[in-house]
């Protein structure tokens, strides 16, 4: 949001080298309509337009209501202490006091990318690190070593045969106990196995689902009917 030429091209010669699209608009109404249909997500926001030396702060505390995410520049060019103070008081992410020489001028945009830029990279990391986080857990359930052993038995047509309506626990991978009685054996393993990922499943010659999930969770403790 900007009325002055100059900085309209200085700003689009900045925003086009690093690739992004820019739209101009001439006050707050048309900066809205933007925000409201989703079409912009950093905005650099002349406070004086025109006439209206707070076009800039209104815009921006609607935007803070609408979009708590969107990443907004205060760019003025009537320095004032007072300014920066409510600014930050509306929640800016950036305050800058634009140059009046041409030169300095464009090195003022360019902080404003850097400062987006670096916005945009911060959002990308927290997401990359949310799919890692999403990936590891992936891997503890593919690598859960009870509910693997577990599977490997089964395999075993005899110990099928063998353990048929028992309760098997597994523990570090072994089969450690096995019950007719639930209760029975949950008493045991929670003396025997205190501190120890357990896997308790009881065995039927047709399962209609394996429950995949890492053993780190207890699932004696959880008394949940496998």
């Amino acid at each position: 949001m900007e009325d002055s030429t100059v900085m309209k091209n200085t700003i689009q010669e900045v925003i086009d080298r690093i690739g992004w699209q820019t739209r101009f608009v001439d006050n707050r109404t048309e900066a809205l309509k933007l925000v409201k249909n989703g079409e912009a997500a950093y905005f650099i926001l002349d406070n004086w337009i025109n006439h209206n030396k707070q076009e800039g702060f209104d815009t921006l505390e609607v935007i803070r209501e609408w979009d708590k995410q969107a990443f907004v520049t205060i760019l003025t060019g009537h320095p004032d202490p007072r300014n920066e103070t409510i600014a930050k008081r509306l929640k800016a992410d950036l305050y800058k006091e634009k140059s009046v020489d041409p030169y300095n001028c464009r090195k003022d945009i360019e902080e404003v990318a850097s400062a987006m830029l670096e916005h945009k990279k911060n959002i990308l990391n927290n997401r990359i690190g949310i799919i890692d986080e999403q990936i590891s857990q992936l891997d503890i359930l593919k690598s859960d070593i009870n509910l693997i052993a577990y599977n490997i038995k089964r395999q075993d047509q005899q110990w099928l045969e063998n353990y048929k309506n028992q309760y098997v626990v597994f523990v570090d991978g072994e089969l450690v106990d096995s019950d007719g009685n639930k209760s029975e054996i949950l008493k045991r393993i929670r003396i025997e196995y205190p501190d120890k990922p357990r896997f308790l499943k009881k065995v039927e010659e047709v399962e209609e689902k394996t429950i995949d999930l890492p053993s780190s969770l207890w699932f004696d403790e959880l008394d949940i009917n496998f």
